[in-house]
């Protein structure tokens, strides 16, 4: 896809979409991509093509309830005017999956990397027993797209539609929906437009916006602080070690969940010694990559995602201890590329307090 393209004209979602090394890219959870890209994004608004993401749907009487034992989110009390996130754990407390969930009624849509789709369905699925849920992948039918940047709330408005001033929260827009995402001191203004693969959005700002390619969307995540699991990452983290409750993705009134005993322990018995971080790097790391203190031979944290800056290099979260933040850290080895902290753009709270 080009740089510098532009919207398609007409509002049918169906197109254009992301060019294969995006997506091949975004399987690593690293985006190497024309810094260019995100730079735009500082200047005015700009639109991404999400195709590596993924929709599952769970639908049936008892699909809300279902879905509220499994995940870390609170899904019986979410509305229908909001955009969650929620995790997915093993027994041990480790991520397996993270989303970004919503409801339609009584079903619950999951958007998640199309990478971990076929294994997270199959899992979910094997743990539905009586209840009255079916499962299904429905990706080809939705179509996901950012729209982020400077002014990108005036080009979402249209008669009737006020985008949403609150991250997580959403509107209806026919049979699309407008949310509104976690910003960052950079980007305060980002969004998340879900619509069926055909639909046409009733926006007429949308016609005219740049289009880049999905890896300036994730490095948006990146400078936000919200991180999201990928194969690689895999049970590496327990949720608060990538700040997922700080950020609303953990609910700790609800009931059991896979993984909640270790979850609920970890918050009330002082142990968040780990804790997700932001740097910048001159070189590029796939998730899951190691991070050392600088001198130590093992290593001390690791790699959640990685993408393009605006002004060359790359930014990254990275998950390590505490004591470790302020570094020295190195990438990849003791003696590794240095990393550049950066601060957050959100305090590290304790949501239980």
């Amino acid at each position: 896809m080009r740089a510098y393209d532009t919207f398609a004209r007409t509002m049918n979602l169906s197109t254009p979409s992301p060019s294969q090394a995006d997506a091949a890219a975004g399987r690593a959870g690293c985006w190497q991509s024309d810094p260019a890209q995100a730079a735009a994004a500082l200047r005015g608004p700009v639109c991404a093509t999400l195709a590596e993401l993924g929709v599952i749907a769970v639908s049936g009487a008892d699909a809300v309830r279902f879905l509220h034992g499994q995940l870390t989110s609170d899904i019986e009390h979410l509305g229908a005017d909001r955009l969650a996130l929620g995790g997915y754990c093993t027994a041990k407390g480790r991520l397996l999956a993270s989303f970004r969930v919503w409801r339609d009624g009584e079903t619950i849509h999951l958007l998640l990397p199309r990478e971990l789709l076929p294994a997270v369905l199959k899992r979910l699925s094997m743990f539905v027993l009586r209840a009255k849920a079916t499962l299904a992948d429905v990706s080809d039918a939705w179509t996901a797209r950012a729209v982020f940047g400077v002014d990108a709330a005036s080009r979402l408005r249209a008669p009737g539609v006020t985008p949403p001033a609150t991250a997580g929260d959403s509107v209806r827009l026919g049979e699309a929906r407008l949310a509104r995402l976690h910003g960052s001191t950079r980007l305060p203004e980002r969004f998340l437009l879900l619509a069926p693969a055909a639909a046409t959005v009733p926006i007429a700002g949308l016609a005219d916006l740049l289009v880049v390619g999905s890896g300036a969307f994730w490095w948006s995540e990146i400078d936000a602080g919200v991180p999201t699991v990928f194969a690689a990452t895999q049970e590496k983290f327990v949720p608060q070690m990538i700040n997922f409750e700080v950020l609303g993705g953990v609910s700790f009134s609800k009931g059991c969940y896979p993984g909640q005993e270790v979850v609920a322990r970890s918050q009330y018995r002082g142990k968040l010694r780990r804790r997700m971080q932001l740097a910048h790097c001159a070189a590029a790391a796939a998730a899951g990559a190691d991070v050392f203190a600088e001198g130590e031979a093992e290593a001390a944290g690791t790699v959640v995602m990685t993408a393009s800056a605006p002004g060359g290099g790359f930014d990254l979260l990275l998950e390590c201890p505490l004591e470790r933040a302020e570094g020295p850290l190195r990438l990849g080895a003791a003696d590794g590329p240095p990393l550049a902290p950066r601060p957050l753009p959100y305090e590290l709270v304790d949501v239980t307090s």
